[in-house]
């Protein structure tokens, strides 16, 4: 298993959330992993919990989606990227 996966794992089972399986995507670009949760191990989950608590691994930002994806009836499952865009957008006021 490659570190940021158990690093993820142990964060999440830490915090109380039961994970599945941490998969790391195969992406030269970006790191992306997936992450399977049992629906019926955890009915109060959600995905800013998630966020929370990968956020609080210091391996920087995680950008979570709002939603949980239903690849299987039994899981949900969650696509998350690491290095999402920390700096606050900067607006300028053309007059």
């Amino acid at each position: 298993m490659d570190r940021i996966e158990r690093m993820i794992r142990e964060n999440l089972k830490a915090r109380g959330i039961k994970c599945h399986s941490v998969y790391k995507m195969p992406d030269p670009d970006e790191l992306r992993v997936l992450l399977a949760f049992d629906s019926q191990k955890n009915p109060h989950l959600t995905t800013r919990k998630i966020r929370h608590a990968l956020n609080q691994l210091g391996a920087g930002e995680f950008e979570v989606p709002s939603d949980f994806q239903r690849l299987s009836a039994a899981f949900l499952h969650l696509e998350v990227r690491m290095g999402a865009r920390t700096e606050h957008k900067t607006t300028i006021n053309a007059q």
